[in-house]
């Protein structure tokens, strides 16, 4: 004996249709593996082409610049940044560890210029890591980095975005770090 079965109405197909297009999609899309390795390395400051600190102006070099390295590593997600700043008229050189948590929820970063612990946001924009945090002068900044690897895969960019109430635009810097490789 054959079993009869009942032919479906077209409400029933039309329910079923999304769900099977919903169950495709959710085994098709993976998670994206967001960090990107090639940031992991020693990288030092090329400061020929990257803009003098703010908020100094950006065609004007301070004569006393610091040499300053960065060493990045991965802690699973997070970012781990060890810099390392160093000038002439200084005995030794300055280091100040960067332990960003990327949840994107408030944890304190000590300040890489004078290890004053602030609260600093990080995420994982696709490949690139975003920081926020405020600054406070005898004004607030709010300020915005993202760091990521250029195509080539020869530089780490910072650009950094300063935001203050009173200006109507954003302070956009750009420092350029090659591996420390290629410059001792």
């Amino acid at each position: 004996m054959i079993p009869i079965v009942p032919k479906p109405s077209a409400s029933t197909a039309f329910a079923v249709i999304p769900a099977v297009v919903l169950a495709a999609a959710a085994l098709t899309v993976a998670p994206a593996a967001a960090q990107d390795e090639r940031m992991v390395g020693i990288w030092q400051k090329d400061l020929e082409r990257s803009d003098a600190d703010w908020p100094h102006r950006h065609d004007r070099r301070l004569p006393n610049a610091a040499d300053i390295e960065v060493e990045v590593s991965l802690d699973g997600e997070d970012v781990v940044m060890v810099f390392t700043s160093r000038r002439g008229d200084w005995p030794t050189p300055q280091t100040t560890t960067a332990h960003y948590i990327t949840d994107n929820k408030p944890n304190p970063v000590p300040d890489i210029d004078n290890g004053t612990p602030r609260e600093v946001r990080a995420k994982w924009r696709k490949r690139k890591l975003s920081v926020s945090y405020t600054i406070r002068f005898p004004f607030e900044a709010d300020i915005e980095q993202s760091w990521e690897v250029s195509k080539d895969g020869q530089n780490l960019v910072l650009t950094r975005f300063g935001r203050v109430a009173t200006q109507p635009r954003p302070d956009i810097r750009k420092n350029y770090f090659v591996r420390a490789t290629a410059v001792q």
